[in-house]
């Protein structure tokens, strides 16, 4: 296979760029498109001179497409990555995977029976500032702990424009699982899978269903501490890493890094250290680019998967970690109470389904 044939489900939005990334890449030929939008599909179909779908379902029937790219709302990632599985097709699915971790469960399950390859797009991991940043804390050796704060803006007409946003049922969640959960991702790359945590959420100045402001203590299972705050009402944005280690520590704060590396290990300056004493260290502050390749870097490591039959850089199991961390936030919250990791799917689904019936039409 030299290229690999794709069809984009879900024009609208986030499908653009996916469309403009795989004409970027070389392995990639857009092959097929669906939409249930007739203007839009239609005027897509007449510009690239690609095939048009009213019916997604009916694109993975007839088109001849080796693999999809799923960007439609939420709530519609999980039954249609079942039907690409059904007929066949390798899977790449925007963020989040699905809304409820069973969902995601059963995607990797009936992938890997298929042999179908199954990745999720969390773009921040191929750029350049947090490959420094991963490479800066895996030189830590033991992590001690890590803060985390992602802390973003959305507007009121952002959630009123699109019907399906801000509702459990369709969204899954507001600021966790939409425009913060890229970090969650980025934080359990950095420092590992947790294995418990207590978090809280609530909702502060949108008229929404779902959270608007969140946060959580965690444990990770190299027994390191954590604490996470999110949110979309800050303005200006804040995104900060700070992760303190046994060499030292690092920030990043938006697109500058600073590292503080210690002359001997923390364990040896505890141990060894005078009573009033503190470590020596040298700085080192790093200006990065996050601006990277985006979802071009997505398509095409997901193109040459394919094509090398192997693992995306980010699989289906790599992409339920980050969506588990935010549904056991939300069940927590709603607990009261911390929750243990994996999480139990049949308590979260209970809550979700609860929350959903709530939902406004």
């Amino acid at each position: 296979m030299e290229k690999v044939k794709f069809g984009v489900i879900g024009l609208k939005g986030i499908g653009q760029s996916h469309i403009n990334a795989i004409n970027q890449v070389e392995e990639a030929e857009l092959t097929a498109i669906a939409d249930i939008n007739e203007a839009l599909g239609k005027s897509i179909s007449s510009r690239l001179g690609v095939k048009w779908y009213k019916d997604y379902v009916e694109m993975l029937e007839k088109a001849e497409i080796d693999a999809v790219t799923i960007c439609t709302p939420h709530h519609l990632h999980h039954p249609m990555a079942l039907s690409a599985v059904e007929y066949g097709k390798h899977i790449l699915v925007e963020k989040p995977m699905a809304i409820t971790v069973d969902e995601a469960d059963e995607m990797i399950r009936k992938a890997e029976k298929r042999n179908i390859k199954l990745g999720v797009v969390y773009q921040f991991r191929f750029n350049p500032a947090f490959r420094e940043l991963k490479r800066l804390i895996d030189d830590m050796n033991q992590i001690y702990r890590v803060l985390m704060e992602a802390c973003v803006f959305r507007s009121q007409l952002y959630y009123d424009r699109d019907a399906w946003r801000g509702k459990w049922a369709t969204e899954g969640g507001g600021a966790l699982i939409n425009q913060t959960i890229h970090y969650f991702d980025l934080l359990q790359w950095f420092v590992g899978k947790p294995i418990r945590l207590y978090g809280e959420i609530g909702t502060l100045l949108h008229n929404i269903e779902v959270e608007d402001i969140a946060e959580a203590t965690i444990i990770f299972e190299s027994g390191a501490h954590g604490i996470v705050q999110v949110s979309s009402i800050d303005a200006p944005s804040t995104v900060r890493f700070e992760v303190y280690g046994d060499k030292g520590k690092i920030i990043m704060d938006n697109d500058q890094i600073k590292r503080y590396v210690l002359e001997k290990s923390l364990k040896n300056h505890i141990l060894e250290g005078e009573v009033w004493g503190n470590p020596s260290y040298k700085t080192e502050e790093i200006t990065v680019d996050r601006k990277g390749l985006g979802h071009k870097a997505v398509i095409e490591d997901f193109a040459k998967a394919i094509i090398e039959d192997r693992e995306p850089a980010v699989s289906g199991e790599n992409g339920r970690v980050s969506l588990e961390i935010v549904n056991a936030i939300i069940l927590s919250s709603f607990l009261k109470k911390p929750v243990r990791f994996p999480i139990d799917r049949v308590e979260y689904r209970r809550l979700f389904e609860k929350l959903s019936s709530k939902s406004k039409d």
